[in-house]
């Protein structure tokens, strides 16, 4: 007599825990991909967005010694910020390839910007901050969340010191709007009475816990000021 093997509860349990673990992983490796190409995308239009360019010569210089303004992708690569992410042309290629800010080439190994950059706004110093007596390990992303509160942060340029790479404490922050900078020096350096913390104090970011007093004033940013974002090689 022939044995037939039927399947029985037991492995049919295993069967489909084991079939929602694959979809599981799989679910996660899409997520994390689609993390990768957005974080790519956002820094990318960042360096070629109107507010940093305006302000990163290195950059402006090697697309203006372009005749179409293409620069190669490899260079974009090679800044410290894009290391952190990754060191694929092909991956940052294939993230921007939907971006309004630029544009690939054919080949997919170049990129510039899809429109000329017009002049220099007038009105940057008055759209921003001055700030002074940061935490020793303030972050782009920290002051981003805290100042975002008021207005929107296009740019943030945090001083550091070369022998190091410290901050130096203090930064310049550019918001979209004069109001927008106008509201966080009125807010941050003259919090409200009912505030559980004092005057030129931030407001809390973490629960039960206070950061350091700062000073926030109005402040003209300039080129070679050692931004962090001119320091990509």
């Amino acid at each position: 007599m022939t044995a037939i093997e039927t399947d029985t509860p037991s492995n049919k349990v295993k069967e489909d825990e084991s079939t929602d673990l694959r979809k599981d992983r799989e679910k996660k490796k899409r997520s994390r991909v689609k993390q990768l190409l957005a974080d790519i995308a956002k820094q990318v239009d960042f360096w070629f967005g109107d507010v940093n360019l305006h302000k990163d010569r290195f950059l402006r210089e090697q697309i203006e010694k372009t005749r179409d303004g293409y620069i190669d992708i490899s260079l974009l690569a090679s800044f410290n910020k894009m290391k952190k992410i990754t060191t694929d042309s092909k991956l940052i290629a294939r993230a921007v390839k939907n971006s309004s800010v630029v544009e690939i080439n054919l080949s997919g190994t170049k990129i510039r910007r899809r429109f000329p950059l017009g002049e220099k706004p007038q009105d940057v110093d008055s759209r921003t901050v001055y700030v002074e007596l940061l935490p020793k390990n303030v972050t782009h992303s920290w002051i981003e969340r805290v100042f975002g509160k008021y207005g929107m942060v296009v740019y943030v340029s945090i001083p550091r010191y070369k022998s190091t790479g410290d901050p130096k404490g203090f930064a310049f922050i550019e918001f979209e709007t004069q109001e927008q900078a106008a509201k966080a020096i009125e807010v941050l350096n003259n919090p409200p009475e009912e505030a559980p913390r004092k005057a030129g104090m931030f407001p809390k970011t973490v629960k039960n816990k206070h950061l350091p007093p700062v000073e926030v004033t109005e402040h003209s940013i300039t080129e070679g000021c050692g931004t962090e974002e001119k320091k990509k090689k």
